[in-house]
């Protein structure tokens, strides 16, 4: 009798003469890694506001000089040559001081601590449902290496650009700002605005990151254990989208995502979708359970 056979002779019972069984305890959605990861951003996209905060002054009073003094031809040529350099200076000292908070590391870690939160739900659902102990062991080493390296490495190229972009922008609005007559007043505040609508894209990037990541780790998990198909759950509150809540309760199979875009027929499993908060639910079947456990003695 093989591995599998065990398996399915020890939890017959569970099923009581039923094919499937639905899991017994909901998994829920990372709230608390989401908010962390949004934490990370904010700390990230502060260090642009930090470097803009010290070096802008130097234009505002080269702009007031320039102001000031009896109209020349070249006073205007003068403030722009301040603008090239202060923002080459605040280039330099931005990308020292993002490589000082090393994105890197700290989405490492996020990465690692969402999915010891994702084997610690996996395993209750499997001890509670079925009476099995998953191997402690089975999901260390390679089982998702590739697969959160993958995720490190993707949402470091998606985060590490915005500061930079967030710099560039603010240098257009400033030139063009001088160039057109504007206050200073008024460049100021167009400037916090840029930065404030380039902080929130980043915080989106977190919630639809860590949403993704999550998807990601529920189907390695339940696809590895012979899991083929789960029941939809959405997250019950006034975020969730009218086509998610038309999903929710619905059985769907990890080979044929249901279609969560009606207009473009675009298809998506919990939490692949945009932001999507939704979460997998397994149904087992016990023609198909492979599970890496021990039965409960």
């Amino acid at each position: 009798m093989d591995q599998r056979e065990i398996i399915q002779k020890a939890v017959k019972g569970k099923f009581k003469g039923h094919q499937t069984l639905n899991a017994k305890v909901p998994l829920r959605y990372p709230a608390a890694l989401e908010r962390q990861y949004k934490g990370i951003t904010d700390a990230y996209m502060r260090i642009v506001n930090q470097v803009a905060s010290e070096h802008l002054p130097k234009i505002k009073e080269a702009a007031a000089a320039e102001k000031a003094s009896a109209p020349r031809a070249d006073g205007i040529n003068d403030l722009m040559a301040t603008i090239q350099s202060v923002f080459s200076v605040m280039g330099e000292d931005l990308e020292k001081r993002l490589d000082e908070f090393n994105i890197y590391a700290k989405l490492k870690e996020l990465s690692e601590l969402t999915t010891k939160l994702s084997i610690r739900q996996w395993k209750r659902v499997v001890s509670e449902t079925l009476g099995l102990d998953i191997f402690d062991d089975y999901y260390s080493g390679q089982f998702y290496q590739e697969m959160l390296d993958y995720w490190v490495s993707q949402n470091v190229g998606l985060i590490k650009t915005i500061p930079q972009s967030t710099l560039g922008e603010m240098r257009e609005i400033v030139y063009e700002g001088y160039r057109n007559g504007r206050t200073t007043t008024a460049i100021l505040k167009e400037i916090q605005r840029t930065y404030s609508v380039n902080k929130k894209h980043a915080r989106l990037i977190a919630r639809d990151q860590m949403a993704k990541l999550n998807a990601d780790l529920t189907k390695r998990q339940q696809t590895d254990a012979g899991v083929e198909e789960y029941k939809w759950s959405d997250s019950r509150d006034g975020r969730v989208r009218p086509r998610h809540k038309h999903l929710n309760g619905k059985t769907f199979r990890w080979d044929d995502p249901p279609v969560v875009d009606t207009k473009t027929g675009r298809r998506a499993h919990p939490g692949e979708d945009y932001q999507c908060r939704c979460v997998a639910l397994p149904v087992f079947n016990i023609s198909t359970l492979n599970i890496p456990a021990n039965p409960k003695k």
